[in-house]
């Protein structure tokens, strides 16, 4: 089974309107998930996650109940240096988690988790048929991003003064942005050893204020990571990425 992760409802939405045979259950008394198919592929949809916290519990407890292979994580993020736009898509080229330091007890990196990697690469395979599909289906531009995930938004310069330094956030500067649950999410899928991608569209630049005009702005974009994610599921079927299931 394949999960596609978001926060709120709109970010799945359109995943939703393709996905046949739909049946809802929830998940630890309190989280709706859909399940359905796409592309003859059996696919769970979850929303509602805020919050690393939550994306590490939920999306653990989903890998296990129902077998998930591979998680894709959408939605929107902020960008940190303008490299990509309002409306720009960044796919995940490695996910860090930016809201640990546990330098002094562990010695570890500056956001790095004890027992982990610094940063959680994404698959390269799995990142090959994601940009094929982006350039197969999406005319918006895109780029291969660090992902840095926090549990707060990180929506401006002084939130990420104490991993920010001469202009580079945890040693990265090119297609960086942040978000609220790759991290956790990543977390999970390292310890049940599968791939996870991240596919988010970009709201805003920090320092710059969300509004609706920049939200609709995200919304008009879903439907292109809609697309590019479906034709990638579809792509992985036809090529048997995904077994045992």
């Amino acid at each position: 089974m394949i999960m596609i992760l978001g926060s709120t409802h709109d970010d799945i939405l359109y995943f939703e309107s393709v996905m046949t045979n739909k049946r809802e259950e929830i998940v630890l008394e309190r989280y709706p998930v859909q399940i359905g198919t796409i592309f003859n592929q059996e696919v769970v949809l979850v929303h509602d996650v805020y919050t690393s916290y939550i994306s590490a519990l939920i999306t653990s407890h989903i890998i296990e109940k129902y077998f998930v292979m591979l998680v894709f994580i959408v939605g929107k993020c902020v960008s940190f240096n303008g490299d990509l736009k309002q409306g720009d898509i960044a796919l995940s080229k490695r996910i860090i988690v930016g809201d640990v330091d546990q330098t002094k007890e562990a010695g570890v990196k500056l956001g790095q988790l004890p027992g982990f990697p610094r940063s959680f690469q994404t698959e390269e395979e799995i990142q090959q048929y994601m940009i094929a599909s982006l350039e197969k289906r999406s005319f918006t531009k895109y780029g291969l991003a660090t992902i840095i995930s926090a549990n707060m938004i990180l929506d401006s310069k002084a939130k990420i003064e104490n991993i920010y330094m001469d202009g580079y956030v945890l040693g990265h500067k090119d297609n960086v942005v942040f978000d609220c649950i790759s991290g956790g999410a990543a977390v999970a899928c390292h310890i049940h050893k599968i791939p996870s991608i991240s596919i988010k569209v970009v709201e805003r630049e920090i320092e710059k204020v969300g509004n609706a005009d920049a939200y609709i702005a995200v919304l008009k974009k879903y439907s292109d990571v809609g697309k590019a994610v479906v034709t990638c599921i579809g792509d992985i079927g036809r090529n048997d990425i995904i077994r045992g299931e």
